[in-house]
């Protein structure tokens, strides 16, 4: 047994064991009964921002929206693919196919919804403190429209290409979740190093620091214009 075997199998101990870290029924029905009302929830949310013109031409509500979009469809095949799973013991249908569309929603939305957590962070300064860049449609077309659109082709045409035309062979066991492991890309020192270090690491790290960010030009900003800081409302 080669080293790849011993590191598959070792790798496939660990995701059976931590599969049952808690009882299957438990589990079932926690994620239905937090699905179905978080599902309930985003829709209703796009349709109020949808309906209404003056929230549906907020340019603050449209990384809202995708971010909504991309949740829903983790929500309505991730967790059905993984309650299923909870139902059969086993992927179903056991086909590739499956495992592909189960990995691209996992992986691709997921990592496409914090890309897009952090864009949102970075475009909240500029709503707030930088109104002037997009204050002209010219100016919001360049500023905000087209990175958003960038991001959405970046996020779809790579997870496309990596997980599905990406030259690899990918394995896949039904017994065990997520098809056993991660889409064989991941293992490729270009494309999993891109993917972790651009796709994961540095929006998650961004997101937090852009955040924190804009706590503390609010709050200096408050400071030098002698303004009251009301914590409660803040």
């Amino acid at each position: 047994m080669d080293n790849n075997q011993i590191l598959n199998n070792t790798e496939n101990i660990s995701l059976a064991t931590t599969e049952i870290s808690l009882s299957r029924n438990a589990r079932f029905w926690i994620l239905l009964l937090f699905d179905i009302p978080s599902v309930a929830c985003a829709f209703f949310v796009i349709f109020c921002i949808l309906i209404d013109r003056k929230l549906r031409s907020s340019i603050k509500n449209h990384a809202l929206v995708i971010l909504l979009l991309l949740g829903i469809g983790s929500q309505l095949i991730d967790v059905p693919f993984y309650l299923n799973f909870i139902v059969h013991s086993s992927v179903v249908p056991s086909k590739p196919s499956t495992c592909l569309l189960w990995w691209f929603v996992n992986i691709g939305m997921y990592d496409g919804g914090v890309i897009f957590m952090a864009w949102a962070a970075f475009e909240r300064h500029i709503i707030v403190f930088h109104e002037q860049w997009i204050s002209t449609r010219k100016r919001r077309i360049i500023i905000h429209y087209f990175p958003m659109l960038f991001l959405i082709l970046y996020i779809f045409i790579y997870y496309i290409y990596a997980i599905y035309y990406f030259p690899c062979e990918n394995t896949y066991d039904y017994t065990l979740l997520y098809c056993s492991e991660f889409p064989c890309y991941a293992n490729d020192p270009i494309m999993g190093m891109w993917d972790w270090i651009v796709d994961i690491a540095s929006p998650t790290f961004l997101e937090a620091l852009l955040s924190l960010a804009f706590i503390f030009r609010v709050l200096w900003q408050k400071h030098r214009s002698h303004l009251p800081i009301h914590w409660r409302k803040h």
